[in-house]
């Protein structure tokens, strides 16, 4: 898989800023970085070089607003969108996505429990085929672990071919998950909390929240 140009939308955001960085370092990909306002996309740019302390990143990042969406992605191969996690809204980006995705180009939602194959239902039988959730952990360019959601429309080549990118050139570790609420790492996360407030409950005598958190921080990794 041959990724020179990509798009991400929402980039002024915390996981925009993260994934458009590793698109540029590692990748070494021109990112459109679309943000609400002109000012915001700049000040994302500015905040990635900063983020990983590699000003020279920036050369590959091109600041851009809305109004571009059908330039920036008519000329992307990958489409990254990390806008606000609510299903409306993610609805309506996607199905300006399928208006102008290129042929054989990547589209891909970075959220952490809504539905791929709900979302997949915004393109067209094409299109389809080469939409994923990928959903990089927050900070992006430090959590190297990556849940990869394909829909039920894809094709299994095209999910090898985009997992060996992702680790391969982007140094991720990917794992496949099903789309199911929570995918993978969230449902074993929420487990993991559900338990720990229904002790915390259990022995608020003794400390509560503090008290479990002692006992089970470590041994969940949440220290």
């Amino acid at each position: 898989m041959e990724i020179k140009t990509a798009t991400v939308i929402g980039a002024n955001g915390a996981l925009g800023i993260g994934v458009s960085s590793i698109l540029a370092s590692f990748g070494d990909v021109k990112v459109y970085m679309i943000a609400r306002t002109m000012k915001k996309a700049e000040e994302a740019i500015e905040k990635a070089g900063m983020a990983v302390k590699a000003n020279s990143i920036c050369k590959n990042m091109e600041a851009m607003t809305y109004d571009d969406l059908e330039k920036c992605i008519s000329e992307s191969d990958i489409v990254v969108e990390t806008i606000i996690e609510e299903y409306e809204t993610k609805k309506k980006i996607h199905e300006e996505i399928n208006k102008y995705l290129r042929k054989n180009a990547i589209a891909s939602s970075v959220t952490s429990g809504i539905s791929i194959n709900s979302l997949a239902e915004c393109y067209n039988k094409e299109n389809k085929k080469r939409f994923f959730g990928i959903h990089f952990f927050n900070p992006p360019y430090n959590l190297q672990l990556c849940e990869l959601i394909a829909s039920k429309y894809v094709s299994k080549s095209v999910e090898d071919e985009l997992q060996r990118y992702l680790e391969k050139k982007l140094y991720r570790k990917v794992v496949r998950a099903k789309d199911e609420p929570g995918f993978l790492a969230n449902r074993i996360g929420f487990q993991f909390i559900n338990k720990a407030m229904q002790y915390a409950e259990k022995y608020k005598e003794k400390g509560g929240i503090d008290y479990i958190d002692t006992i089970i921080g470590c041994f969940t990794g949440r220290n």
